[in-house]
């Protein structure tokens, strides 16, 4: 290697030839003078631009990578806000279910009491419209009395057509039901 190349590859290195000019000898090579090869700074040029191109790129290549930097800093803050969004988004969605639950239930009960409420209402009704409709006469049990004898009674004395079924029926007593003294019993008319 000449000595030209390497004062200009001195150069791009920042190193300062005019010391070389002067007469210090670096790296055990003598003080170069003015007078250089002109093949050898063809040489020299070209090493230099590739040298230059070289550290082009690698500042670009810096750039490029503080770029990305930026961007994944970027991206990172962005996934960040949205992980929170997304846990705030939760939070929301669980206390309007529990809200949704706790009305669901408030109104189910208040369903469940119209319902008893309109029942009860429905069987007084019913009882009221059962005591409306009932026409006949009221039969006080006494020692002795049978659902056959009280039948034959009224047949006979209101020529009514009465039997133990129906007078069972309009009192809801059931077949083994003893007849108690001072029970009052519904006899129907028809």
């Amino acid at each position: 290697m000449n000595r030209g190349v390497i004062i200009l590859r001195m150069r791009a290195f920042g190193f300062c030839p005019s010391l070389l000019l002067a007469g210090v000898w670096i790296f055990g090579f003598p003080p170069v003078f003015a007078q250089v090869d002109p093949g050898t700074a063809e040489d020299a040029e070209a090493e230099r631009r590739k040298i230059l191109k070289a550290a082009d790129q690698v500042e670009r290549m810096d750039a490029s990578v503080e770029d990305m930097k930026a961007r994944v800093a970027s991206l990172e803050k962005l996934l960040e806000e949205v992980k929170q969004q997304t846990h705030s988004l939760k939070e929301s969605l669980a206390s309007a279910a529990a809200r949704a639950e706790k009305e669901k239930s408030v109104l189910l009960e208040e369903v469940a009491k119209m319902l008893a409420e309109k029942r009860t209402k429905e069987k007084k009704a019913e009882v009221a419209a059962q005591l409306v409709d009932r026409e006949g006469y009221e039969h006080v049990v006494a020692k002795g009395d049978t659902l056959s004898s009280i039948v034959q009674a009224y047949n006979k004395e209101h020529q009514l057509k009465l039997t133990i079924e129906s007078l069972r029926k309009a009192n809801q007593l059931s077949k083994d039901a003893p007849l108690k003294v001072g029970q009052k019993l519904f006899i129907p008319s028809s």
